[in-house]
C-alpha cells in the first residue's frame, strides 16, 4: 500500500515545477501512470484556481484601484521604444493570447504564470476555461511522455 505522502508530494510538486513534476515523480516514486496523472493534474488545476481568483481580485477590483491611486506618482510622458511596441502588438493579438496562456504557466511556474495571464488577459471571457483545459491536456501529455516513451 502506498502512503498518501507520495500523492501529496506530487500534488505540491505540480504547484512549483509543473513542467518537471511528472519526470521527478516517475524517477523518485513508484507510482503508476494514473496515480501520477491524477496527482499532477489536480495539483496544477488547484494551484491555478487559487492564484487565478486571488490575482483577479487584486488586479481587477475597484477598491484596490481607489487606494492605489493615492500612492501613485504623477504621470509622466511615456517613451515608447521598439521593444514596447512589439510587446503591445503581441499582447493585443489573438496569437499572443494563446501563446501567453499556453507558455506562461508551463515555463514560469503556475503561480507566476497565472499572475501574468490575469494581468494581461484577466478580463477576457474564456481565459479561465482555456488555461484550465490546457493544464489538463499538458499534464496528460507530460505524464504520457515520461511513462510510456522514456520508460
Amino acid at each position: 500500500m502506498i502512503s498518501w505522502s507520495l500523492y501529496i508530494y506530487v500534488f505540491f510538486l505540480a504547484h512549483v515545477k509543473f513542467l518537471f513534476a511528472a519526470s521527478i515523480a516517475e524517477a523518485t516514486t513508484n507510482l503508476s501512470f494514473t496515480e501520477i496523472l491524477v496527482s499532477s493534474t489536480l495539483g496544477a488545476v488547484f494551484c491555478f484556481n487559487v492564484f487565478f481568483f486571488i490575482s483577479k481580485s487584486i488586479f481587477h477590483s475597484n477598491t484596490t484601484s481607489k487606494w492605489v491611486s493615492y500612492f501613485k506618482p504623477k504621470k509622466r510622458k511615456k517613451n515608447f521604444k521598439k521593444r514596447n511596441r512589439i510587446i503591445v502588438k503581441i499582447k493585443n493579438s489573438n496569437g499572443g493570447f494563446l501563446l501567453l496562456c499556453t507558455l506562461a504557466p508551463l515555463f514560469l511556474s503556475i503561480p507566476i504564470g497565472t499572475f501574468v495571464v490575469v494581468k494581461f488577459y484577466g478580463k477576457r471571457r474564456y481565459t479561465y476555461f482555456y488555461v484550465t483545459t490546457l493544464l489538463v491536456f499538458t499534464s496528460t501529455l507530460l505524464t504520457y511522455l515520461n511513462h510510456f516513451i522514456f520508460h
